[in-house]
């Protein structure tokens, strides 16, 4: 996986893996490839949505404090 996903590419990506699987016109291996491909991606853009939720929280429950490095990761 990308050291730094976009989500907006990622989601690209995910429906573009999608409508390939979906229509049922690949080779088996390059089914198996898709959807693994699809898996990761659907776990990093989660992972992203996560972490955004999570910035939010912070910034909502405690004002526009900084953050630590640590928190950031």
């Amino acid at each position: 996986m990308e050291d730094k996903l976009n989500f907006e590419a990622g989601m690209q990506e995910l429906e573009r893996l999608a409508r390939a699987l979906e229509s049922g016109e690949m080779t088996l291996e390059d089914s198996f490839a898709a959807y693994e491909r699809a898996s990761a991606l659907r776990a990093a853009l989660e992972k992203l949505l996560d972490e955004g939720d999570r910035r939010i929280r912070v910034l909502t429950s405690e004002g526009e404090e900084e953050m630590d490095a640590e928190e950031m990761q």
